[in-house]
């Protein structure tokens, strides 16, 4: 009975630790990056607004209506007398030619109290503007098209931090497996010359050699596995989950990555980046704003049309009217405004057009920075596996002829840190260049559909 507890307990902390682990991909984290960002989530706000807008301005084109309704009570007006007089008298042509025996004897209109009801539809129909309507909705899809790409910029901001953080988890990963063989192969030393030493082949001086590199080799794993559970919390901030979370990233280095053609990069960065379409859209914007200011000084033509019904108690019964108006406004003297206006308007797209040819030179600048990383980084890589090579050759050799007597255990160590250092080394380059490569990506404008 207690057997099978035990056996039934172990079971179940083993299902507990295995889903406390989780197995991540590279395009597994990128996802969750993305519906974590705080940052990104407001850029979707923004993007939502711009739609919004856009939707908004569309409504300009339609017809308005609005009801209205008015009560007006007047508590200190008295009441209105209209005096008794004798009528006039006239001719067949209308004129008054004297007073009549007729007596109007008057009469008295109560408004005191006064009461008056009013309720009004009203529809409002704008016919002409001078092209203001029109020229806001251009600015509202372009509106639209800057959040677009604002949104894709920001996500690819995000793919980057998140290549760049879980690269470097790997990079640790696979360092800690290094580190924990050059320990092993010190340990290893280090337990032969203890045997030596006991038997009186090697001074105790030999074997201390081996103790302080491995001291010093065991301090370097301690603090490579705490860098690393740093870096997997850095990760887990990225993607957000919670800061403990173990993670396992799935994904290995490529030990022979292929070099990225960078034939035609600038013209791509110059056509594909979120940056240059943004300011281009900027400057549609203060194009169209200079229009809309022109619009503003052109006569403008609009109709209306209403349905109300008016009551004033004890004077006039209720009734209802239907009335129809149009409205035509010529704008004549405003003594230059429109010129200063369109002067500003000028300026601020002169600014915007100049923004974007100096961005225009940034960008070619800084793809010409990446593609000088990229090819570092893959250099860097050949050079690594050269080096690796040469180390594996040399500690082979070294630890024959230390066997046979023919090096000293200084040399044996040499060998062995210089092999952990090449190991290391290609690690470092072939974790550099898969973030030199999604940075290059992102450069060019190609990161969400090429990567």
């Amino acid at each position: 009975m207690r057997l099978s507890y035990i056996i039934i307990t172990g079971l179940l902390l083993l299902t507990v630790s295995s889903r406390g682990q989780e197995q991540l991909s590279l395009e597994q984290c990128r996802t969750m990056a993305l519906e974590y960002n705080k940052t990104l989530k407001i850029s979707d706000l923004q993007l939502k607004e711009a739609e919004a807008n856009r939707k908004q301005a569309r409504t300009a084109y339609l017809p308005m209506i609005d009801g209205t309704g008015t009560a007006m009570f007047l508590p200190q007006l008295d009441d209105v007398e209209v005096p008794g007089f004798h009528l006039p008298t006239a001719d067949t042509d209308g004129n008054i030619t004297g007073v009549s025996d007729v007596y109007f004897p008057g009469m008295k209109l109560e408004t005191e109290r006064l009461r008056i009801f009013q309720a009004q539809l009203g529809m409002q129909i704008p016919i002409y503007a001078g092209g203001q309507i029109r020229y806001a909705n251009k600015m509202a899809d372009k509106g639209l098209e800057i959040a677009t790409n604002a949104y894709q910029l920001e996500s690819d901001q995000v793919v980057l931090n998140t290549d760049v953080v879980y690269w470097q988890v790997v990079a640790l990963k696979e360092n800690i497996k290094v580190a924990n063989k050059y320990v092993e192969m010190l340990d290893s030393l280090e337990q032969q010359l203890k045997v030596m030493y006991d038997i009186g082949l090697v001074p105790k001086s030999e074997q201390l050699k081996v103790s302080v590199q491995k001291n010093e080799a065991e301090l370097n794993l301690v603090r490579a596995k705490n860098g690393y559970t740093l870096m997997q919390m850095n990760l887990c901030q990225t993607i957000g989950l919670p800061l403990n979370t173990e993670l396992n990233v799935v994904e290995d280095l490529n030990n022979d990555p292929e070099m990225i053609n960078l034939n035609n990069a600038l013209n791509m960065a110059l056509n594909n980046r979120n940056e240059l379409h943004i300011l281009n859209g900027q400057v549609a914007i203060s194009e169209l704003q200079k229009k809309t200011v022109a619009a503003q000084y052109r006569p403008s033509l609009g109709a209306q049309v209403a349905y109300g019904y008016t009551e004033v108690p004890n004077l006039i019964s209720g009734s209802y009217q239907t009335t129809a108006s149009a409205r035509l406004s010529i704008p004549i003297i405003h003594w230059g405004e429109k010129k200063h206006k369109m002067d500003a308007a000028r300026y601020q797209q002169q600014q915007a057009q100049i923004k974007l040819d100096e961005t225009s030179e940034l960008v070619q600048l800084e793809v010409q920075q990446y593609m000088l990383q990229l090819t570092e980084s893959y250099d860097a890589i050949v050079l690594a596996k050269k080096g690796k090579v040469e180390a594996e050759e040399s500690l082979s050799e070294v630890v024959l002829s230390y066997e046979n007597g023919l090096n000293t255990t200084t040399d044996l160590l040499n060998a062995q840190a210089s092999w952990q250092r090449a190991q290391a080394g290609l690690l470092e380059a072939l974790a550099n260049y898969e973030i030199a490569k999604t940075t290059y990506y992102k450069g060019v404008g190609l990161l969400r559909s090429d990567t």
